[in-house]
C-alpha cells in the first residue's frame, strides 16, 4: 500500500521507485524527464524564458541530485539558491552528435514541505542567428536550432528508506519570459530589472499567469556526462582608473585583460532608465574604446538598488564605457543611476594548476604571466582562439599548444573533450575543418574552412594526450579518426605534396600585413604536418598492438618524406625552399624528420645564421613557432633561444610587455589597430620551453605517461630557475642555481619514475626517488 507521501508525489507528476538494472545494462541518463520548450506562441525575439516547478517533500532527503541539460545555456536554482556562479553551464559541442549533461548535488538546498526548481535558458552557440543590426557579430559560425530553447532536467531524491523519487521536466512545468531580454554568444546581453520576479524561485509564488511548457521532440545528440571542470568565476578585478571622456560617458579601466563577466552595483535613478555599457580592449588616443568587435550591453533599472552580473554572456575585455549612469561621487544633476561599484569577474574552465615556473630573469617571469593570461582567458568549453571576436575552437592551437597547457594546468580531461569535438565534427570523407565544434549554417571562405595544419589536431592532439598520460584509451577512441584524416590528405595531394592552405599563419618580419605564410611555402608546412600525422598514426598503431597498420603507416611516412625532399630540399646546398627566412621551413622539416641525417646540423645552423642576421628576431608564426623552439632546443641550442626571448624590441615578448599589454596578443608586434586581438595564446609556445628547458623538467624521448624523465636545465645567462610539475606518477621538482662558480641542481623525483639529470656540462647522472642534489663547476 502506497504512503500518503507517495500519493502526493504521484499527483504532482513525480515518479517513484527503486533503481534496478539488468546485469550489463547501461543506466539511462534520464528516467522520467522529457524535453520541454516554451509555447509555440513565444516570439523569436522574446526575453529568455524561465521554467518553474513546485513539489513537496515530507522530510530532508538522504541525497539529492539534479541532472540537467539546457540548450543553449542554463541558470538553475533550487529554492532560490543558485547552483553555479554563472549561467555558462551547458558545454559547447557538436550538438547534433553529442549533448553533455551535468549533475548538481542539491541535498542541502531542499527542505521539508514546499520546494521549487527554476531554470532560465539562454541561446549560446545552440541558437546563434545573426543579431540585430548595430550589434557585434562574427560571421561564419551561425546556427539556427529547430527548437531554439530546450530543457531536460531530473531531480532524483533518495529518502531514508533508499527509495528514489524523481521530479522530471514535463508539461506540468510552467514558463514565462524572464529579465534577461537579449542574449547572444557574440553580441552581448541585456537585462531589465523591471522584469525581475521576486520570489518566483521559491515555493508558494503565484505563477498562475505563467504558461504550460510544451513537450518537444528530442534532439539527435547522444547524452554524455561532463567529465572536465566547469566554468567558474576565478578572479575579480576592480577598476584602477575611472575617467570622464565627454558626452556623459565614463571609461572604467581595469588592471587585467581577461575573459570576464561584467558585475555592477547601482543605486538611485528612476524606473525605466537605461544604462549602456560598451566593452572592449582597444582604446584610442582620446581614451575612448574603438574597434571591430566592441560589445554593447544594456541594463534597464527599476528604481531600486541593483547588483547585477551577466548571466550567459562573457567577453574578453579590459575597458568599459558607461553612459546613462555616473560613478559615485561625480556630479549628477539629472538624477541618473549611480554606479557604486563595478567589477570584471574573470570566468574560465576551472583547470587546476599543474605546474609552476620562476627564474632570475624578470622578463621571463612577466612573459610567463603574459601568456598565461591568454591561456586562462581562452580556456572555455573549447580552447578558443580569442575570448571576444570569435570564441571558436580553431584547431591548430589545440595541438600546438597542448604541451604548454599540460605543463601548466591539469587539462587532460578538457583536451579529451576537445578531441571528442573533433571526432564529432569530422566529415564522412575524413576531412576535419579548421574549427570544432563546426556549426553548419555558416562557413568561412577558402582555406579558413579547410587547412591541413588545422585539421591535424584530429591526429596530433590524441597522440599528445597519449604521450602525456600513457592511457591508450584516447588512442582507441581516436585511431579510426586519425587514420581517416591522414588518408583524406592523400586524396587532395598532388605528386605526394599536401594541399596549400593558411600555412604558417601570422609569420613575422617580411614587412607585410599579417595573414597567411609569407616566408614558407604553404605546401611545405602542410606536407610536413602530413608527415607528422602519418608518423603519429604509425606510433599509435604500435601502441595499440596493430603491427600491420603500423607498417603501412611507416611506409606512408617514408613516401611523404621522399616526396618532400624531391620538391623542397636541395641536396647540393642542403637548403629548403623559402622566400626570405628559413626558420619555419627548416624547423618543421627537422621536427618531422624529413631531411637526410647529414643535413640536420646544417639546417639548424641556417636557422641560427638567419636569426643572427635579423638581430635574433624570430620569424615563425602560429604554426611554425613551436617547431622553431623544439628544433633548436632538441639540437641543444637553447642558448640561441635565450638570445631570442630576452629581446625587448619590436616583434618580441619584451616588446609586447613594453606596450603595457597584460595578455599575449595575436601578432608579434602587438598591433593595436582595433581588429587584431589583444588576448590570443597562439604565439605563446614559450610556455613549453620555459619549464622543459629552462627549469629543465621534461619527459624523456620515447617515454609515455612520464615513465622516464629528464631534468636538464639550460641556464644561459640566468642565475637560477625553479619549476614543479604534477605528473601521473607524482610531483617532480627542480631548482638550480649558479653561485660562486658552482652550478647546483636540487631535484625531487617521485617513486616509480626513472629519471636522469642532464647537467649543463653535458654530463648525465641517474636519479633516484626522493630529494637529491648535484653540483658541477658553473660555465
Amino acid at each position: 500500500m502506497k504512503s500518503w507521501f507517495t500519493a502526493i508525489l504521484l499527483s504532482a507528476g513525480v515518479s517513484f521507485g527503486t533503481d534496478t538494472l539488468v546485469a550489463g545494462e547501461a543506466a539511462p541518463a534520464f528516467v522520467t524527464a522529457r524535453w520541454i520548450t516554451p509555447p509555440a506562441s513565444r516570439p523569436a525575439d522574446a526575453a529568455m524564458p524561465v521554467f518553474r516547478k513546485e513539489f513537496q517533500l515530507p522530510s530532508l532527503p538522504r541525497q539529492a541530485t539534479l541532472r540537467i541539460i539546457g540548450l543553449g545555456d542554463y541558470d538553475a536554482r533550487v529554492n532560490g539558491a543558485r547552483l553555479a556562479p554563472t549561467g555558462i553551464n551547458q558545454p559547447w559541442s557538436q550538438y547534433e552528435k553529442t549533448l553533455y549533461y551535468r549533475d548538481f548535488d542539491v541535498a542541502d538546498q531542499l527542505v521539508p514541505g514546499g520546494n521549487c526548481l527554476t531554470v532560465m535558458l539562454g541561446n549560446s552557440f545552440w541558437n546563434n542567428p545573426n543579431p540585430p543590426a548595430g550589434r557585434y557579430n562574427k560571421d561564419g559560425p551561425q546556427r539556427t536550432a529547430p527548437e531554439p530553447l530546450l530543457l531536460r532536467a531530473e531531480l532524483s531524491v533518495v529518502d531514508d528508506s533508499g527509495q528514489v523519487l524523481r521530479i522530471g521536466t514535463d508539461a506540468s512545468w510552467r514558463v514565462t519570459a524572464g529579465p534577461v531580454v537579449f542574449s547572444h554568444i557574440f553580441a552581448g546581453e541585456d537585462f531589465d530589472a523591471r522584469r525581475e520576479m521576486t520570489g518566483a524561485d521559491h515555493a508558494g509564488y503565484d505563477a498562475s499567469d505563467w504558461q504550460p511548457a510544451r513537450v518537444a521532440s528530442a534532439p539527435t545528440g547522444a547524452l554524455k556526462p561532463q567529465t572536465w571542470p566547469e566554468i567558474h568565476v576565478m578572479q575579480r578585478f576592480m577598476p584602477n582608473a575611472i575617467k570622464p571622456v565627454g558626452d556623459g560617458t565614463f571609461v572604467y579601466s581595469f588592471p587585467q585583460n581577461s575573459s570576464a563577466q561584467l558585475w555592477v552595483k547601482l543605486s538611485g535613478g528612476q524606473a525605466g532608465q537605461r544604462v549602456d555599457f560598451k566593452c572592449g580592449e582597444h582604446r584610442n588616443d582620446l581614451g575612448r574604446l574603438f574597434g571591430a568587435y566592441l560589445v554593447d550591453s544594456h541594463l534597464t533599472t527599476d528604481g531600486n538598488p541593483i547588483e547585477h552580473q551577466w548571466t550567459f554572456f562573457y567577453v574578453g575585455m579590459q575597458f568599459v564605457e558607461v553612459r546613462g549612469a555616473v560613478p559615485e561621487g561625480e556630479p549628477n544633476p539629472t538624477g541618473l543611476p549611480v554606479i557604486e561599484a563595478m567589477e570584471l569577474r574573470h570566468v574560465r574552465t576551472a583547470l587546476r594548476e599543474n605546474g609552476t615556473f620562476r627564474c632570475s630573469e624578470d622578463l621571463y617571469n612577466r612573459t610567463h604571466e603574459l601568456v598565461d593570461w591568454a591561456m586562462r582567458s581562452n580556456s572555455s568549453y573549447v580552447l578558443t582562439d580569442c575570448p571576444h571576436r570569435e570564441k571558436l575552437g580553431w584547431l591548430e592551437c589545440a595541438y600546438l599548444l597542448a604541451p604548454s597547457f599540460l605543463n601548466r594546468y591539469d587539462s587532460t580531461d578538457w583536451f579529451t573533450k576537445i578531441a571528442g569535438d573533433i571526432r564529432d565534427a569530422q566529415e564522412s570523407s575524413g576531412r576535419v575543418q579548421t574549427v570544432a565544434p563546426s556549426y553548419p549554417d555558416g562557413r568561412f571562405p577558402g582555406a579558413f574552412t579547410w587547412t591541413v595544419e588545422w585539421g591535424a589536431a584530429a591526429v596530433l592532439l590524441p597522440w599528445d594526450l597519449y604521450e602525456w598520460t600513457g592511457d591508450p584509451e584516447i588512442l582507441r577512441d581516436s585511431f579510426d579518426s586519425m587514420q581517416r584524416f591522414t588518408d583524406y590528405i592523400g586524396t587532395e595531394a598532388t605528386d605526394g605534396i599536401a594541399p596549400a592552405g593558411l600555412g604558417d599563419w601570422y609569420d613575422y618580419g617580411h614587412g607585410q600585413p599579417p595573414g597567411p605564410s609569407r616566408f614558407t611555402p604553404t605546401t611545405l608546412s602542410a606536407t610536413a604536418t602530413w608527415a607528422l600525422c602519418a608518423r603519429a598514426c604509425a606510433n599509435a598503431a604500435e601502441a595499440l598492438n596493430r603491427p600491420a597498420e603500423a607498417r603501412a603507416w611507416q611506409q606512408r611516412f617514408a613516401a611523404i618524406r621522399q616526396a618532400f625532399q624531391a620538391h623542397f630540399y636541395d641536396p647540393a646546398t642542403h637548403a629548403l625552399q623559402n622566400t626570405g627566412s628559413p626558420q619555419c621551413a627548416n624547423a618543421m622539416a627537422l621536427c618531422a624528420d624529413l631531411v637526410p641525417p647529414p643535413a640536420r646540423e646544417l639546417l639548424v645552423q641556417q636557422i641560427i645564421d638567419d636569426l643572427r642576421r635579423r638581430d635574433w628576431q624570430q620569424t615563425p608564426g602560429d604554426v611554425g613557432h613551436v617547431h622553431f623552439i623544439r628544433a633548436l632546443a632538441e639540437a641543444g641550442r637553447s642558448d640561441i633561444l635565450h638570445r631570442v626571448y630576452r629581446r625587448t624590441g619590436n616583434g618580441s615578448y619584451g616588446g609586447i610587455l613594453a606596450k603595457g599589454l597584460t595578455a599575449m596578443p595575436e601578432t608579434w608586434d602587438a598591433m593595436m589597430d582595433g581588429y587584431q586581438s589583444l588576448n590570443h595564446c597562439m604565439l605563446g609556445h614559450i610556455m613549453e620551453w620555459l619549464p622543459e628547458y629552462v627549469a629543465g623538467i621534461r619527459q624523456a624521448p620515447g617515454s609515455v605517461g612520464w615513465r622516464k624523465a629528464i631534468i636538464g636545465p639550460n641556464p644561459g645567462p640566468l642565475t637560477w630557475a625553479e619549476g614543479t610539475l604534477h605528473t601521473q606518477r607524482g610531483t617532480v621538482e627542480a631548482r638550480w642555481e649558479k653561485r660562486d662558480g658552482v652550478f647546483r641542481l636540487e631535484v625531487t623525483i617521485p617513486a616509480g619514475m626513472e629519471a636522469t639529470a642532464l647537467m649543463p656540462s653535458g654530463k648525465s647522472h641517474p636519479l633516484v626517488a626522493g630529494k637529491q642534489a648535484l653540483e658541477e663547476p658553473a660555465e
